[in-house]
């Protein structure tokens, strides 16, 4: 029996797409209303960024992009992957899939892969220790510029990188990197609290040397939300205490 080439290219792209189908993962892997949700390919080669286009029909969404040209070093790494931005979903069922088409201009297979499931839960109740934003952004206070907080938000973990001076003068960085959600006794505020680090490393003009690289714990800071682009920052920072009201850096 012979098969025309149309069917043949139709029956080996649904081959690919079933092989293809543990490529596909969502980031991160229990999401919640709060987190923006990414789809992950993990593969060899690698798309075109300039083509992507993200559609939703009811619950179904679908990731469309089309192969990228070709590059030596494209997608070559082991574990290599490309996210694609869907979104902060409502709480809710989602059936995601990605459609990788040919290069534009050429010919070849388009392959379907998917749909993975993804489930989004609710945000936690008001009054409980759990965020209601994404505090995900650069921080900072218009009258004092210079100086900066840099937010990332995973679900309920905040890393926070501030971005200050030391006594000289110098540029300086500490960090935050977790901590825990609690409410204030008297306000009733929701708050994130951790301890704050002094980072040293490898300068930008040497390799890399890993053995450089040293964390000293020195202080504590705060990050109480007052809504969904103001806070305050409180430290205590080498025996040295201050608050700073900040807010979202907007270009």
């Amino acid at each position: 029996m012979r098969i025309s080439a149309p069917r043949l290219l139709a029956c080996l792209a649904l081959f690919t797409a079933t092989g293809a189908f543990a490529q596909l993962s969502i980031d991160p892997p229990n999401p919640t209303a709060l987190d923006t949700v990414r789809l992950r390919y993990t593969h060899e080669g690698c798309t075109n960024a300039d083509s992507v286009q993200v559609s939703q029909d009811s619950n179904r969404i679908t990731v469309a992009v089309d192969r990228g040209g070709v590059s030596p070093d494209c997608g070559t790494v082991a574990g290599f992957f490309e996210d694609y931005t869907l979104g902060r979903l409502p709480a809710g069922e989602y059936d995601a899939s990605l459609v990788v088409n040919p290069p534009r201009g050429t010919l070849g297979p388009t392959e379907l892969l998917g749909p993975i499931h993804v489930s989004v839960a609710h945000a936690g109740a008001t009054g409980s220790l759990h965020p209601h934003d994404d505090y995900t952004d650069m921080w900072w206070n218009p009258r004092e510029p210079g100086w900066a907080l840099s937010v990332s938000q995973l679900q309920e973990k905040l890393f926070i990188a501030w971005v200050t001076y030391d006594d000289s003068g110098k540029a300086a960085w500490l960090v935050m990197p977790g901590g825990a959600w609690s409410r204030d006794g008297a306000t009733n505020a929701l708050r994130f609290s951790g301890k704050i680090y002094r980072t040293q490393g490898t300068p930008w003009s040497l390799p890399f040397d890993p053995a450089a690289t040293h964390l000293a714990q020195t202080g504590t800071a705060s990050f109480t939300p007052l809504d969904s682009s103001h806070g305050i920052f409180s430290y205590t920072v080498d025996g040295v205490s201050g608050s700073r009201m900040v807010e979202r850096f907007r270009f």
